[in-house]
């Protein structure tokens, strides 16, 4: 009996021990700091200056300031037009750096000499940034545009597109079939055979290139070899871009007018002689022209053959933060904002390209814009755009490649002997560069 006793006092003495340890492990516990304490973001207020390579009008404060304002009212944007790299150098000159900017992919190389854009990949890890929402060629148009070390120098926010827009009024004057999805370069430019005319003294052209440069993005092509760092537009490719190019141009009356306004968006939306034309996004222009009479419409971008649903580079707008920001936090709160779905689906309704995979934001594209209802602009969305090159003295290229191809058709030059001709223009322009 004793022995029992002493057993059950002996637990009892055990049990209150084992009690007392666990309540001082709790406690102790309860004591710690936590492994991952909430951040704290500072809410006073700030202004923050915003760079913008957008028309800073009234739409685009309604998709993009209003939201941010909306929820962070300590958050002011000061918002500043920055449209070209001679506004950067001001703003460096003056030492008034931007907090954060919004310009598209093929600056970044010009962004990243001037030190305005910086490597955001760690910063969105850190704050758990969900970067699959994206669709990956937008990701990669901002990575490798600028590098091939894959840098991600900020977050998509609307891209551009390629289309065919197309004169309904004129397919109906010569009873010609609309222009329909899925067309290759070959069946658009059969199309412009039939309603390049000369009707009433008047001369309607069938198809307007709008650039031939475009003309060769869907293949990919580049200017100058990475390596080399030489000239390759006698490359299949471009030959290919060029004949192709002259034979549109080369159809009786199709030619480009000596007068500019009969050219391009001009020629189509004012002037009215261009059955078809290819172009990015010119909604607005349309807008008003519709209003004064144009009756027009849109199908998918023809494409070449071996290259199917495929246009041209898309000029993906991107938002980013300055590296000598003082206020990360909240540039990082207006990315947050302007990326979200809630207004990404209003970019979507605007009849902007959002870059999110988002179906139900893909659904809605131009939903919001009455001059869009009856308008077949789900057919821009069957094609995707081609990879981003990494161009090399694209400033200088570019343009001695339009030069020259206006320089073939003037003349009658063979298409190799001008693109031997770009190739040496084009070299000796960079030994310039360099020097």
């Amino acid at each position: 009996m004793k022995i029992r006793s002493a057993f059950i006092a002996l637990s009892l003495m055990m049990m209150s021990a084992g009690c007392t340890n666990e309540a001082a492990e709790q406690k102790g516990a309860s004591e710690q700091p936590p492994s991952n304490p909430a951040k704290v973001v500072d809410t006073s207020p700030v202004t923050l200056k915003f760079a913008v390579h957008l028309p800073i009008n009234d739409e685009f404060k309604q998709l993009y300031i209003e939201p941010v304002t909306k929820k962070y009212p300590n958050i002011t944007l000061e918002l500043i037009s920055a449209n070209s790299f001679k506004q950067y150098d001001q703003f460096i000159a003056a030492g008034e750096l931007p907090d954060l900017y919004i310009s598209f992919n093929g600056n970044m190389p010009g962004l990243k000499d001037r030190g305005i854009n910086m490597d955001m990949k760690t910063l969105f890890q850190n704050n758990k940034v969900d970067l699959s929402r994206f669709g990956q060629n937008y990701l990669d148009d901002i990575q490798y545009s600028a590098t091939e070390k894959g840098e991600l120098y900020g977050l998509p926010l609307e891209a551009g597109f390629h289309a065919l827009y197309y004169n309904k009024e004129i397919f109906d004057k010569f009873g010609v079939p609309y222009p329909k999805d899925g067309m290759t370069m070959e069946d658009a430019l059969v199309l412009a055979k039939k309603v390049t005319r000369l009707d009433n003294g008047v001369q309607y052209r069938g198809w307007d290139l709008g650039s031939i440069v475009r003309m060769g993005q869907p293949l990919g092509l580049e200017y100058i070899d990475h390596k080399t760092e030489k000239a390759i537009t006698s490359s299949e490719g471009w030959k290919r871009v060029f004949e192709l190019g002259k034979q549109i141009y080369s159809i009786p009356g199709n030619e480009p007018s000596k007068d500019a306004n009969k050219n391009g968006v001009n020629g189509f939306a004012k002037d009215r002689t261009i059955a078809m034309l290819n172009q990015t996004n010119i909604f607005s222009q349309l807008k008003q022209a519709e209003q004064e009479g144009l009756k027009w419409d849109v199908v998918q971008h023809p494409f070449y053959k071996d290259v199917p649903n495929t246009y041209g580079n898309s000029t993906v707008y991107m938002v980013g933060a300055v590296p000598t920001t003082k206020h990360m936090d909240q540039v990082l709160q207006v990315m947050e904002v302007l990326t979200s779905d809630e207004v990404q689906m209003n970019v979507s309704k605007a009849g902007r390209i959002s870059p999110l995979k988002s179906d139900a934001v893909q659904k809605v594209f131009g939903q919001n814009d009455p001059s869009l209802k009856n308008k077949n602009v789900n057919g821009i969305v069957k094609s995707k755009p081609v990879k981003y090159p990494i161009y090399l003295y694209r400033e200088i290229a570019e343009p001695l490649t339009i030069n020259k191809f206006d320089e073939l058709l003037k003349g009658t030059k063979d298409v190799n002997v001008s693109l031997r001709e770009l190739d040496e223009e084009i070299n000796q322009a960079v030994q310039i560069e360099k020097k």
